[in-house]
């Protein structure tokens, strides 16, 4: 009798989670269908065709795989792919050890805590189409694409830097690439704020008799952190890099994406087929991350 009630409240709460995800993707389903799934099929179409605009009407002509062969032939967008690429290489992972690092400072009870965490989550609001607007427009400043932290000083604080490097003899070449990797704290913190809250539900997530078990064993912070906080929080990893590849892959500073957005104003069709290889190449790479990070993903029943 017990088993079977135990079983009836299991199928009762799977189901219940269950409904819980699809009501929470009914309104993705919603917009996709109303808003997005036919501008998908139409670019598609494009992709396949040759486009003349005339006076009142658009006239299009089935091209076949023509406009591919020419995505394969240009030279200088798949040069952009490939910087690209290789800067995503190291954005990546440095945008997820960051947003962890301030994560595990901010999980903690401490006075100021609700004030910090609004603080990381500023940089979230600010890129708001309309909040960016309304710096763009009152500011010289552009904060979505820049790359230094030292920009309010134009460029003073890290020639300043260099120098400060020069003289303890580190090499010019050395000081540079510091200077440039100091800089990216900015760029950072503001690619972060969504990736550090998941970080602190994730966290919050790990019982605390785990820890409390750790401190009676007698193991260091070090070691419960890899062996109770990282291993558990590996489903939060998991979503963190899913999030943070089409984020940092989409962004307004993409310089892929800025291409796309040249050749669509004078070249329609080429401009889908650029989107649908970019967007297949997303997904490749989501897909291949995604199989190995989940391989040592542990979930806590």
């Amino acid at each position: 009798m017990n088993k079977t009630l135990l079983r009836n409240k299991k199928g009762w709460h799977s189901f219940r989670s269950q409904f819980t995800g699809i009501v929470f993707m009914v309104p993705f389903i919603i917009g996709f269908v109303f808003l997005f799934a036919k501008p998908m099929i139409v670019s598609i179409i494009y992709s396949f065709s040759s486009m003349t605009i005339n006076a009142g009407s658009v006239d299009l002509q089935w091209v076949g795989l023509e406009n591919y062969v020419q995505l394969i032939n240009d030279i200088s967008f798949l040069k952009i792919v490939w910087a690209e690429a290789q800067s995503f290489l190291w954005k990546i992972p440095m945008i997820l050890v960051f947003s962890m690092f301030v994560a595990l400072l901010l999980k903690d009870k401490f006075p100021g805590r609700l004030l910090f965490r609004c603080i990381v989550f500023m940089p979230v609001i600010f890129a708001s189409d309309l909040i960016m607007g309304l710096l763009k427009r009152n500011s010289t400043i552009s904060l979505s694409t820049s790359d230094n932290i030292y920009m309010l000083a134009n460029g003073e604080a890290a020639g300043f830097m260099q120098d400060l490097l020069s003289a303890f003899g580190f090499g010019e070449s050395f000081s540079e690439s510091l200077s440039y990797y100091i800089g990216q704290i900015f760029t950072l913190s503001w690619a972060s704020g969504i990736q550090i809250v998941l970080f602190i539900i994730g966290l919050s997530a790990v019982p605390a008799e785990l820890y409390e078990v750790c401190d009676m064993e007698g193991a260091t912070k070090w070691e419960t952190f890899w062996k109770i906080t990282f291993p558990l929080l590996s489903p939060t990893i998991l979503l963190c890099v899913v999030y943070t590849i089409i984020a940092t892959f989409n962004s307004n500073s993409n310089s892929i994406m800025t291409r796309i957005a040249e050749t669509m104003q004078y070249k329609i069709p080429y401009a889908c087929v650029q989107t649908w290889a970019y967007s297949l190449m997303i997904i490749l790479i989501i897909g291949v991350v995604y199989w190995a990070i989940s391989r040592w993903t542990v979930y806590l029943d």
